[in-house]
């Protein structure tokens, strides 16, 4: 009898267990990334447009996510990229690592702040 009476015990506590953890989880995990995504998403259509550091250093961010950057009037490259935390990201085609920078959105300036691995480099460049 006691053993019958400890399998029920047992199995109420394993039931009560996964309905605790069941949907609960899944929901709010799912809020939080539905809201960092949006985010995101808001950042990157601050960023869409042409940056401007003089005539001929700017950065292009289109709205598909593609860009190029433009350098002394040389192409530096084309890139896909990605904004979040305060962090833009670019992935530039035939490099395999990306190039990171911290930056700021402010109206008409975007402001990076540093790229990883500088400190204290600041530039502003100015929508056009």
């Amino acid at each position: 009898m006691k053993k019958v009476i400890f399998s029920m015990i047992a199995v109420v506590i394993m039931a009560l267990t996964f309905v605790s953890c069941g949907n609960s989880g899944n929901n709010g995990g799912d809020k939080g990334n539905d809201k960092q995504q949006q985010q995101e998403q808001q950042q990157q259509q601050g960023l869409v447009g042409e940056w401007y550091y003089n005539d001929n250093t700017y950065y292009i961010f289109n709205e598909d996510g593609t860009g190029s950057s433009t350098a002394y009037g040389v192409l530096v490259g084309n890139f896909t990229y990605s904004v979040g935390d305060g962090k833009l990201t670019l992935n530039y085609e035939g490099f395999t690592e990306p190039t990171i920078f911290n930056i700021k959105v402010e109206g008409k300036t975007l402001t990076i702040l540093s790229g990883e691995g500088n400190i204290g480099s600041e530039v502003e460049y100015t929508r056009k």
